[in-house]
């Protein structure tokens, strides 16, 4: 009954002409992260041989820390229809520091690899407005980490949780966004 009324709710939502982005975190190896995204971002293949639409999401977040194998099925449904994916780069929660602030022997953080990764994953699909399709889940409990990366990253859209229960505030968020107050 709950996939049920997840696919009726993006399905409502689709028709009061709202964008659905499904906060799941999906990925897997290459074969299951196929059927991921085109269950989450298209269409999908029925026991008759048809195709329907599954839940017809709009843009989705991903896990990239299985590899690019695991993401590229997701950029392809970008590319091929005009969907659009967020990928964890630089997570909202207290612990995310844990992996997440690791130094590499380049010296930098495992997030702004991660965040490197993203750009070049998305950089062939920049549109005429200036942004990917591909974006980075950046929380607003880290500004200084969102700043750094809004520098690293740009043309890349990021999605920005964090805000109020979790303690990030409206000044945080500035960071997230462009100097033309877009991008977030």
């Amino acid at each position: 009954y709950g996939v049920r009324v997840f696919a009726d709710t993006i399905a409502y939502a689709h028709a009061k002409g709202m964008l659905v982005i499904v906060d799941c975190k999906r990925n897997d190896i290459g074969s299951t992260a196929e059927a991921y995204a085109s269950a989450y971002l298209g269409k999908t293949r029925l026991a008759d041989g048809q195709s329907a639409a599954m839940f017809d999401a709009d843009a989705l977040t991903v896990n990239a820390y299985l590899g690019s194998d695991g993401i590229e099925p997701f950029v392809r449904w970008c590319e091929s229809d005009g969907k659009g994916i967020f990928v964890l780069v630089r997570t909202s929660n207290p612990s995310a520091g844990d992996l997440q602030d690791l130094v590499l022997q380049d010296g930098d953080r495992v997030y702004e690899k991660m965040g490197d990764h993203v750009s070049a994953w998305g950089r062939r699909l920049v549109g005429t407005g200036g942004y990917s399709p591909v974006g980075a889940v950046v929380g607003a409990t880290w500004p200084e980490q969102a700043a750094a990366l809004r520098a690293r990253m740009p043309g890349v859209p990021f999605l920005v949780p964090g805000y109020g229960a979790q303690g990030g505030t409206a000044s945080d968020i500035c960071a997230s966004f462009d100097a033309d107050g877009t991008g977030a």
